[in-house]
């Protein structure tokens, strides 16, 4: 393998690890113009979701830290 095959294989890969989170997907999508708007309401509305539940579960970790055991 060449100098120039190593590195598409190399940034291929790159590419394939960043593809693997759906804000870069939803991000792609957007910038190619081939996301609708209701897919990224959804979107949006899932990682708020995710956020919503993770603060969630943060507040409650942070309480049980406070009153102790």
């Amino acid at each position: 393998m060449d100098e120039r095959e190593e590195w598409i294989e190399h940034n291929a890969a790159q590419a394939r690890r960043a593809l693997l989170h759906p804000g870069v997907r939803a991000e792609l999508l957007a910038l190619l113009g081939t996301d609708n708007s209701a897919q990224r309401q959804a979107r949006r509305q899932e990682e708020a979701r995710r956020e919503l539940a993770s603060m969630e579960l943060r507040w409650k970790l942070a309480e049980d830290e406070v009153r102790g055991p």
